[in-house]
């Protein structure tokens, strides 16, 4: 089964692929940094994991 796209009709395998997909029609952004002062949201989890480096001290 092909999980469809309610927006422009793409087709993901599972639906696990979709929502994200539809996050990039609707705007949502459900996944928030946690750390204190940082308001970044992000779309897909794999972002807001890529995003925490920044905050992470540099190594010399």
């Amino acid at each position: 089964k092909r999980y469809k796209c309610s927006y422009c009709c793409k087709s993901f395998a599972k639906p696990s692929a979709l929502t994200p997909h539809i996050y990039t029609h609707t705007g949502e952004k459900p996944f928030q940094c946690h750390i204190p002062g940082c308001y970044k949201r992000f779309a897909v989890i794999s972002n807001l994991r890529r995003h925490f480096k920044v905050h992470q001290p540099k190594k010399e």
